[in-house]
């Protein structure tokens, strides 16, 4: 399976779709992000989250798109900053959002694959220019095929290939870098790569912030936090008592009662919110329902007892 610069040339765009249409317009995109003009770089970024992934739905053309970019992520031109991170970083963060945006849609039961004839109809319909036939196919049963298979399915293909390309940078010289790298790691394990190595990214901590992004990671991967649940910071212990491991371990469910006992304190415990709280507003949201939900129905107001 290629990665890089190959990708542009391997892949049919005309046979790959996003948000708005056919992917002939992704080769164009992503080789502004070797370009040395950082608007370039603006401009790749935006059709990367607009177009190719779109509130969180990924589509064919997300797949080679997300294999060019790991093929580029050692290229020392993205060590140049884009609003503050490098765009390293932002591109790490695009396959954390690539790979978690289709790992849940996996567990459902595979439709049919379609086949060479009726593959051909729905791009062809893609690339119309009657509007209403554009419209028409995006309503077409034939579509949730093409996505399970196309997107869904190709991406778990490629996830040890993504997962090879993110593992040295969980270990870069930019905490930023860092700390998307282990994001992307773990959500790339979840569509079906290796569990990380975060024990040097471990070693490399140096805030809160990426303490907490490792922690939740190696907890939702299967890692066991229960060392974690002590240690001297509560943003960690609640992020260890997070873990999915920990469910019916009463020293977490502790934790997280009184971590949202305070929420003012827990709203304010992170600079750069990990992609498990998505914004700084959630964090107590997110700390309450599973707090919530480990309770059960018989004990639930020791939740809603805290102020």
């Amino acid at each position: 399976m290629s990665t890089g610069i190959d990708v542009l040339a391997a892949t049919d765009w005309k046979r790959t779709c996003h948000a708005y249409g056919p992917g002939t317009d992704v080769p164009e995109h992503l080789s502004l992000l070797l370009s040395d003009d950082p608007a370039d770089h603006a401009r790749a970024l935006d059709h990367l989250y607009s177009a190719v992934i779109h509130q969180g739905t990924v589509y064919s053309a997300t797949v080679p798109a997300a294999r060019y970019v790991a093929g580029i992520l050692a290229d020392p031109r993205l060590d140049a900053p884009v609003d503050g991170a490098p765009l390293r970083a932002r591109l790490l963060g695009f396959l954390r959002h690539a790979a978690g945006g289709i790992a849940g849609h996996l567990y459902e039961p595979a439709p049919p694959v379609l086949d060479e004839a009726e593959r051909d109809r729905i791009y062809a319909a893609m690339a119309s220019d009657d509007e209403d036939e554009v419209i028409d196919v995006w309503e077409d049963e034939a579509i949730e095929s093409l996505m399970y298979h196309e997107a869904g399915v190709a991406l778990r293909d490629a996830a040890p290939e993504l997962y090879a390309a993110v593992h040295p940078h969980l270990t870069h010289p930019d905490r930023l870098t860092r700390i998307h790298a282990v994001e992307a790691a773990g959500a790339i394990a979840h569509l079906g790569g290796p569990a990380p190595d975060l024990s040097g990214a471990a070693d490399m901590a140096e805030t809160r912030d990426e303490g907490a992004v490792i922690v939740l990671v190696l907890g939702e991967t299967g890692g066991d936090t229960t060392e974690f649940l002590t240690h001297a910071d509560p943003a960690i212990r609640a992020c260890a008592a997070l873990a999915p491991g920990q469910r019916g371990n009463p020293d977490a469910l502790a934790e997280l009662l009184e971590a949202v006992r305070d929420p003012e304190a827990a709203q304010g415990w992170f600079e750069r919110c990990p992609e498990r709280f998505a914004v700084p507003g959630r964090v107590r949201s997110v700390l309450m329902r599973e707090a919530v939900s480990r309770c059960g129905p018989d004990a639930v107001e020791r939740v809603l007892a805290t102020p």
